[in-house]
């Protein structure tokens, strides 16, 4: 068939063609008009009117507030608050302590009072340093105190926690430092003997049997001796060692002595050795 003989399709009109893009060309029936509904979103939309215009009169009454203080008056706010800031940073700020005096005499206190009663002019002082009870008591009678604590007193200290000295070269003295516990009694005491260098003391190692081994230990640093300790040689150094390592004239870097050159295979620093502690 020849392109001439073929049917020609009519144009369509276009309200013809709508039926065929489906229900959405074709025009939907307006719903029914419900007036509550209606009456509804109108109220709504005032109410919104209504806060918006109100938050746009008081942004505009901030600004022009503002404004007015900047200019008249001195600002409250800030002024309240820079009076408050210092009251609140006293307040939180941590009260200073004073000082505590680094030794205070011990009042008050009956079992030191019957003590004193006890040894009279034998104790030189008592006083509190840090907490820590002290008697100080002349080193003829320091035996006879330790004593009386762990028989006699009302207070029966049941342990020597301790037993050392200090060294004050300057007054070319030392300080015996006994440290007592009562158990019973969670009660702490320190009592002190100061004795001249060279001068003895007597032992405690009858009435704390540990003393024999701390008493050992202060002869061998310092070199204090104890009279009638049943052992006393040198528990940390060997014998033959010489000096006595905790003495303040001790020096502190490497000697060589003879007791190192005969034991150990130590060469000797030559003098003028950097002993900072620096090596390459």
């Amino acid at each position: 068939m020849s392109d001439e003989t073929k049917p020609v399709p009519e144009a369509a009109s276009p309200t013809e063609k709508a039926p065929a893009n489906g229900p959405a060309a074709t025009a939907a029936p307006d719903p029914p008009v419900d007036p509550e509904r209606e009456a509804k979103i109108a109220a709504a939309k005032a109410k919104a009117a209504a806060a918006k215009a109100a938050r746009e009169a008081a942004s505009a009454g901030t600004a022009a507030g503002d404004g007015a203080r900047d200019g008249d008056a001195p600002k409250a706010a800030p002024a309240k608050v820079a009076a408050k800031a210092p009251a609140k940073a006293a307040a939180k700020a941590p009260a200073k302590k004073e000082a505590a005096p680094a030794y205070a005499d011990i009042k008050d206190d009956n079992f030191i009072a019957g003590l004193r009663a006890a040894f009279q002019e034998d104790i030189k002082e008592a006083v509190t340093s840090n907490g820590q009870q002290i008697l100080r008591v002349v080193p003829e009678r320091a035996r006879d105190l330790l004593w009386y604590l762990r028989y006699d007193a009302a207070i029966r200290f049941d342990l020597l926690t301790d037993v050392t000295a200090v060294h004050y070269p300057d007054r070319k003295a030392f300080e015996v430092v006994y440290q007592l516990y009562s158990i019973p009694e969670n009660r702490r005491l320190r009592v002190k003997a100061e004795l001249p260098e060279e001068q003895s003391i007597y032992t405690v190692c009858d009435i704390w049997a540990t003393a024999n081994w701390l008493e050992r230990e202060v002869y061998d640093m310092f070199g204090i001796r104890f009279e009638g300790h049943p052992d006393l040689r040198r528990i940390l150094l060997p014998e033959g060692w010489v000096g006595f390592p905790l003495r303040k004239e001790y020096p502190v870097e490497y000697r060589h002595n003879e007791w190192v050159a005969e034991n150990l295979n130590i060469l000797e620093i030559p003098e003028g050795a950097d002993l900072t502690g620096k090596f390459e």
